[in-house]
C-alpha cells in the first residue's frame, strides 16, 4: 500500500493535461456516480481518440479502471488524486474571485493554469492565506480601491532615481496598508 507521500509524487509524473483528464472525470464521477468517455471528450473540448490514449496512460498507471466502451471508474488512488486537485482548483479560484475580485471566468482559468505547477508547500501557504483572508474579510473590504488612492499618492511623490549599483528606496510601507490604530 502506497503512503500519502508517494501518492503525490506519482501524481508529479502526469503531466498538466493527465492531471485535467482526471478532475474531469473526479468531477463527473462526483456529480453523477459515472463517467463515459464521451462526456470527458465534450468536457475538455477535445476528440474522442484523445480521451482514449489519455484513459489508457491513466489506467496503466493505476488512477482509473477503464475498459474500451464502458464507463470509467476513478481507483483510490485515482480519487485521492482527483480530490487533491479539487482542492487545489478551489482554493485558487476563491482567491482570484474572492480576494482578487476576478470574473469567475478568469478565475476559474488561472486555477486551471496553476493548481498544476503549484509545489504543495507553496499551495498549503495559499490555503492559509485563503482562509486567514476569508476570516478578515471586513477589513480588507475595497482594498483595490485603496490601492489605486495609495499608488497615485505614491507616483506624485518626486523620488531620487537611485545611481549605479545604489538600492532602490522602499515603494511602501507597511502603515500604509495597514491601520494600526
Amino acid at each position: 500500500m502506497q503512503g500519502a507521500g508517494s501518492m503525490v509524487q506519482d501524481e508529479k509524473d502526469l503531466s498538466p493535461a493527465l492531471e485535467n483528464y482526471l478532475a474531469i472525470i473526479f468531477k463527473q464521477e462526483f456529480a453523477t456516480g459515472a463517467c463515459r468517455p464521451s462526456d470527458i471528450a465534450e468536457a475538455a473540448k477535445v476528440a474522442r481518440p484523445s480521451v482514449t490514449n489519455a484513459l489508457r496512460s491513466l489506467a496503466k498507471r493505476g488512477y482509473i479502471s477503464y475498459e474500451p466502451y464502458s464507463l470509467v471508474n476513478l481507483t483510490k488512488k485515482g480519487l485521492q488524486a482527483g480530490q487533491r486537485l479539487a482542492h487545489r482548483n478551489m482554493v485558487l479560484r476563491e482567491f482570484f474571485s474572492t480576494v482578487l475580485q476576478l470574473p469567475e471566468e478568469t478565475a476559474a482559468d488561472m486555477a486551471c493554469k496553476l493548481e498544476h505547477d503549484m509545489p504543495d508547500d507553496v499551495m498549503m501557504r495559499w490555503r492559509l492565506f485563503v482562509l486567514y483572508m476569508r476570516h478578515t474579510m471586513p477589513q480588507w473590504e475595497g482594498w483595490q480601491e485603496k490601492s489605486i488612492v495609495l499608488r497615485d499618492a505614491h507616483t506624485a511623490k518626486k523620488h531620487r532615481v537611485p545611481k549605479g549599483d545604489e538600492t532602490p528606496p522602499a515603494i511602501v510601507n507597511r502603515r500604509d496598508f495597514v491601520d494600526e490604530g
